[in-house]
Formats: C-alpha cells, structure tokens, sequence
C-alpha cells in the first residue's frame, strides 16, 4: 500500500461506514493542544512521590486474575509502588473476592511473600498475629501483654476497593473512587466480543527494567517508532494507516491492521513471506492465494472463519476486520491490551518500590484455549511453539532478568530502548516530548495524569 495523505481528522478510520457510537467507529476528534511535557516526571522522586499520592492512589489498578484464585482462602500477591496487597477469595461466589494492604497491624511487617498461595488464615511470621481470610482478627499472640487500650479495637486487615470485570481483578485505594466500569468507559461495551473471561492464561512474565514506568508505557501507546526499531513486521503491518481513539479517564485505542503492506516497506508490489505466513497461519494456502497483496487481508479474516469452525472457536461477534486487526487499547493509567479473536495480550507497568528510575514490566497472555496439539495462535501474539495452548495448566511465573531472553522479538528490541531514553530524558539538551500526531494517545495520556496531578480529579 502507497503511503496515504494524513487525513485532516487526524486519523484514519479503518471502518467509515461503522455506525456513530458503535466500537469500530472513528470517535470524534479530541484536540489535545501542543504543549511540550517537562521532564521531571520520568526521573524526578519529588514527582514520583506526588504522583504517588494524587494519581495512584485515586485510580483502579489491574491486580491479576480471577481464575488465579478458584477456591475459597486461594490469594495472589500484587506489588505496586511502595505498596503491597493480598487479593484472596473469600466465598465461592463470582464477586467474593476481597482485597487488603499487605501488612500486619503489630509491627509493619509483611503477611505473604509468594505470588500466590492457599491459606485459612493470614500469620505474621513475626509474632504470629493472625487474620481470618475476610480480614477479621484471629488471633494477638499472647494478648494478655498488651494494655487493652492497644489492642481494644481488634484491628482487621485495611481493606481497599476491589472489583472484577471480565474475570480481570482491579483494586482502588480510594473508598471514594467511582465504580470500575464507569472508570473503564467504552472498553466493557468494546471488548464484550472478546469474551475475555473464558480465556486461559498460557504465558506470564515479569522483568525490571531501567527506567521510569510511564517512559516503558508510552513506547506501547504508538507505532510511529515501529518502522526504525521493528522493521522486521513491516512486510505485513501497516504502522501508518492507524485508527486513533481518545476516551474519557485517559483511555484510549489504536486500531492496528496485520495482513497490510506497511507504506514504509519498499516492495508494494510481492505478496511477501510474511503475508505469506499469516495466510497459512489462517489455514490458506499461500502458493494457491492469487491475488494482490492488498487482497492477502480479506484472504485471512476469511480463512480465520472458516478455521474457527472447524475448531469450535465461536467468532461470530466479530466484523471481518476484527479477526485480523489488532484492537489495542491503553487502560489508565499501567495497562495496555493487544485484543485478538484468538486470546489477548496484556502488557502492564508498575512503578518501582524506591527508585522512579526503574520499573517493573509484566507480560500476560490469554488465550480461548483449543485443546488441539496442532492450534497456534498468530506468531503476533508472541506464543513460543512448544507453549501449551489447552488451558490444562497455569503455567509458572517466570522471573527473567533486563535482556535476557523469553519477551519475543518486538518486545526484546523495545526493551534495549528503555535505558537509552531514561539518560536521555535527564539531559539539559532536552526540553521536552514534542508528539506527532501519531502519539496523539500520549498527549492525551498525560493530559489525564495532570489532572490528577493539579487536583482536578
């Protein structure tokens, strides 16, 4: 495909004839200004500290998933900032799910280590203070010591918000904080198809890297940058002719098509290996496929329908440009979807305990499971081939060090940026992000960030 004129609108609209206010439609331009974004806030520990206090502690903050804890005493641990907290089930049913800051009340020590456990009660492994699973006292070792005006109270564990969508566990330390999904916007109505909760984690990493959260976040909110770091995907992406959403809260989207010659790729003309394997990926034969590399998209999302049926994947909901396309959504304020019919691919970035110079990447992906030894995602989804994709077992979570392998190839090459733009960012040569309007997410990201930062919210 020819590189298009930039559209006046700022944006292009994959679907034009989509109906006003339905999920695939263009939604109206948001005019964010151009105002050049200081510095301090990807290195600054005044900022950090701020930014502590009036934006995280006010927004929801996806703590992990439901069918990590089945039965009733299962928790996860999730690790936030300077903060920690235990996610347990406290009841078997869909919402008995309770969500409390991860210290005990005698000391300060921490209650749980491990990322996830079974337990009846929580024990200070101090001085065995312990809580029922719904943050009940239990028990104050030797109690009789204490002056009962210390202790009069029978502190329970300090609970915070928490509630589920779609089988994704997200936590408030605001008790005041509206509800999760008037926070979330258009997104529930948006990913409704993806039927997100019937999908099976198949792959769970985490790695620090060296720099500040939001310098890793931001280099997943656009694609202006996939034609120099990530030229490998241009034979088959088009990283040019996106459409952009902005929401309200600081969401927003890209609409990302696969199965599309990027303009930035020099041959327009060859139907490619890499559309190639896409085509086979979608069960079409490429040696049989005819017809122009334009037309390799259509050949696809047909090939996928026909696939899933045989499968007993039900991809009906979809429109055509959904089982090719990548409906990548950013979810304010650490949190980034990649939303495919197969499964989705979730991306979140967690402040550092103590240094705003480094971070912490998660990498999550689901998928509706097909017990069929055959059945492989789309290479896209960055699914190794010797990955289990039956839903039989959660696979462990794996700890891998800056650099080392296991991320995929697009990731990888975007992780060798994050150290490189952390010294950059703190130069006296630089003034500032100056966004096209490709990064239009990112102005409108970090609009949404001052005002939780000057009070507005």
């Amino acid at each position: 495909m020819k590189k298009p004129n930039f559209p006046t609108s700022r944006s292009f609209s994959l679907e034009p004839n989509a109906s006003a206010g339905s999920p695939s439609a263009l939604s109206p331009y948001v005019d964010n200004g151009t105002d050049i974004f200081t510095t301090e806030r990807y290195h600054d520990i005044e900022f950090a500290r701020k930014e502590w206090t009036h934006m995280w502690r006010k927004t929801w903050s996806l703590a992990g998933l439901a069918s990590d804890i089945p039965n009733t005493g299962d928790y996860f641990k999730y690790d936030v900032g300077p903060e920690s907290f235990i996610v347990v089930r406290t009841g078997s049913g869909d919402h008995d799910i309770s969500a409390f800051y991860n210290v005990c009340h005698h000391r300060g020590n921490r209650l749980v280590f491990d990322d996830f456990g079974s337990v009846d009660k929580f024990v200070c492994a101090f001085h065995l203070w312990s809580w029922n699973i719904d943050g009940s006292l239990l028990n104050i070792q030797d109690r009789e010591t204490f002056r009962e005006e210390v202790v009069c109270d029978n502190p329970p564990l300090t609970e915070v918000r928490c509630e589920t969508w779609q089988g994704l566990v997200f936590i408030n330390m605001d008790p005041d904080a509206a509800p999760l999904l008037e926070f979330l916007d258009v997104l529930p109505e948006h990913l409704a198809p993806f039927n997100i909760a019937d999908m099976k984690i198949i792959k769970d990493l985490q790695t620090e890297w060296p720099c500040n959260w939001k310098i890793a976040h931001d280099a997943f909110v656009e694609v202006y940058h996939v034609q120099s770091v990530h030229p490998e995907i241009l034979p088959f992406f088009n990283d040019y002719q996106v459409q952009w959403d902005l929401y309200a809260n600081g969401m927003s989207r890209m609409l990302l098509k696969f199965g599309e010659v990027s303009p930035h790729f020099q041959d327009q003309e060859a139907v490619n290996e890499g559309l190639k394997a896409l085509l086979e990926e979608a069960d079409v034969d490429p040696e049989a496929y005819s017809g122009e590399p334009d037309g390799v998209r259509k050949a696809i999302q047909q090939g996928k329908r026909a696939k899933a049926q045989r499968l007993g994947l039900d991809f009906s909901a979809f429109t055509d440009n959904q089982l090719t396309d990548d409906w990548n959504y950013s979810i304010f304020p650490n949190v980034t979807f990649n939303a495919h019919p197969e499964g989705l691919l979730i991306q979140r970035f967690r402040p550092h305990a103590r240094d705003p110079q480094k971070s912490v990447y998660d990498l999550m992906v689901l998928i509706h499971p097909v017990d069929d030894p055959k059945y492989r995602v789309p290479a896209y989804m960055g699914v190794e081939d010797d990955v289990d994709l039956s839903g039989k077992v959660r696979p462990q979570r794996r700890h891998i060090g800056y650099g080392e392998e296991g991320l995929g190839m697009v990731i990888s090459q975007d992780s060798v940026m994050m150290g490189h733009m952390q010294e950059g960012v703190q130069s006296h040569g630089y003034a500032g992000a100056r966004y096209s309007e490709q990064e239009q997410q990112l102005r409108h990201w970090h609009l949404e960030l001052a005002r939780y930062m000057n009070g507005e919210k």
